[in-house]
């Protein structure tokens, strides 16, 4: 990777670098001044190719151009207005930039850490708050026909303007930045907000977003990380005791938090609708809201950009977006004000003839259609019963004439085998030991290590893959097994580890 610039230094001629706000694994993040714009503030995301070449150039090219269009299309006060797209060559490195406008303000992880020090979290109500104003972002995007693919807490900013959430670093560049390099599929999200389907199998959809969403809430409520509250065993979110949150909504984080994808809510409109029922209905808010705390100025230490993105390629032509402003509130032409209330009505007219239409739909099918189900499962159910009946009688007989009585010709050895039940002990079922504590003693990961337990315990017992463990009487079998073989494996790890710390001495001496 290249040195980062100095703060001062002028790229493409037009920004003056004041300082870089963040560096990750895909590049930097600088705050930068446009001198061709009175020196507006603004966000230089910098993406740096792991691989150099004409190849790499022209695929990172294609890609990002691509992605920087999608971007280019995103319009929304609460989402930071794409810019342009540039590339330079320095240090003998090609380099590409990303301009975006600047939001000042703390990112949620920032506040919560501010809380954190305090000994406190989130209030139910200050996360209800939350999700009615990004879940429209989150609708408005989905929409549009882009997944996020990256929300978590550093990835929202309170904004100091407004106080309002804004939502940045959009895991598409991410995406286009890792295929530029990486032929193949494309895995974007973090460990533990981004769901199973994506973190494995790379596909994202609206659904992932709300998953994603639920993780950043409950992380928000609990003042805990997210890999800490995420269940492998049974492939859950353990977070309700760790706060008093009210039951009808913890039922709406729950079922955004579903492991299967058709299970969550398919859209962010419905979130909004499940929310507006349960404020209006019994939930009852059970915490006071936290304050927030106070805005810092724009020229903080506070890093609002993380993740940055690395690509390659040749000069690329620019796209900009002339109109663009620096960040703050939007208002609305008069004559879009106007319709408002006509527009409310007509809305509210739509949504009442469409459930009407549903439920006389519903009567008309359950009267048709069910009933008629009904009578020919029945039907089935006497014919099968009857004919069961009739043909046992006639097909019993002649099966038992033809098969021979083994009886008298097998002697009886049960009376010249001992009992050994008197002698043997009893058989003691596996206990559970700390396997976290083992892992870390060994130096192997836990997460992949309770992965290739239950690897091997449902390719021993395929059909209770998906059913959770429980303390039931029924389940005792499959516990101790579960544990044998979880013991199994750390005595094998343990058995490794000392034969390589034995043929490390064995090559000291």
């Amino acid at each position: 990777m290249s040195l980062p610039f100095p703060d001062g230094t002028i790229v493409q001629n037009r920004y003056r670098i004041q300082r870089m706000l963040g560096q990750g694994g895909f590049g930097r993040t600088y705050l930068a001044e446009d001198t061709n714009r009175f020196n507006e503030t603004c966000v230089l995301k910098e993406f740096e190719p792991a691989s150099q070449g004409s190849k790499h150039a022209q695929k990172a090219e294609e890609l990002f151009t691509r992605e920087a269009k999608v971007l280019h299309q995103l319009h929304h006060p609460q989402i930071p207005q794409f810019r342009e797209l540039f590339q330079i060559k320095t240090q003998n490195r090609e380099l590409f930039f990303l301009v975006q406008d600047y939001v000042a303000g703390k990112t949620y992880e920032q506040l919560l850490n501010d809380r954190r020090n305090r000994g406190m979290t989130f209030s139910e109500s200050e996360a209800v708050q939350l999700l009615q104003q990004l879940l429209p972002v989150l609708d408005y995007i989905h929409r549009s026909g882009i997944v996020h693919r990256d929300i978590s807490p550093d990835n929202i900013i309170l904004r100091d303007l407004d106080q309002k959430p804004v939502l940045i670093d959009f895991g598409v560049v991410k995406a286009a930045a890792t295929q530029a390099v990486h032929s193949g599929q494309t895995l974007v999200g973090k460990p533990g907000y981004a769901p199973i389907e994506q973190l494995h199998k790379g596909s994202a959809d609206s659904s992932s977003d709300l998953y994603a969403l639920a993780v950043t809430i409950i992380v928000l409520l609990t003042g805990r990380e997210a890999q800490s509250l995420f269940d492998s065993m049974n492939m859950t979110c353990q977070w309700k005791q760790y706060t008093n949150a009210s039951p009808a909504f913890a039922q709406v984080i729950d079922r955004m938090l579903s492991n299967r994808p058709r299970d969550r809510y398919p859209a962010a409109q419905e979130v909004m609708e499940a929310l507006s029922r349960v404020s209006s209905g019994s939930m009852v808010l059970t915490h006071a809201p936290v304050p927030i705390p106070p805005p810092i100025p724009p020229n903080s230490t506070h890093s609002t950009h993380q993740g940055t993105v690395a690509l390659a390629g040749k000069r690329h032509r620019r796209s900009t977006v002339a109109n663009s402003t620096t960040t703050g509130t939007y208002p609305r032409p008069w004559f879009e004000s106007a319709f408002d209330v006509p527009l409310a009505l007509f809305h509210g007219a739509y949504k009442l003839l469409k459930w009407m239409f549903r439920a006389m739909f519903g009567i008309v099918r359950l009267t048709m259609f069910g009933m008629t189900k009904l009578v020919v499962r029945v039907l089935l159910w006497i014919l099968a019963i009857v004919s069961f009946i009739w043909l046992v009688p006639q097909v019993f007989p002649y099966v038992a004439k033809s098969v021979p009585d083994f009886s008298k010709a097998v002697p009886d050895f049960s009376k010249a085998v001992p009992d050994f039940s008197k002698v043997l002990p009893k058989p003691t079922s596996v206990q559970a030991i700390d396997y976290e504590a083992e892992c870390r003693k060994l130096g192997i990961d836990y997460n992949d290590f309770i992965a290739q337990v239950n690897d091997e315990f449902y390719r021993k017992f395929p059909a209770r893959r998906g059913k959770p463990l429980t303390q039931s009487q029924a389940d005792e079998k499959f516990r101790s097994e579960w544990h044998r073989i979880a013991q199994n494996l750390l005595s094998e790890k343990s058995g490794d580890l000392k034969s390589q710390r034995k043929v490390a001495e064995d090559s000291n001496f």
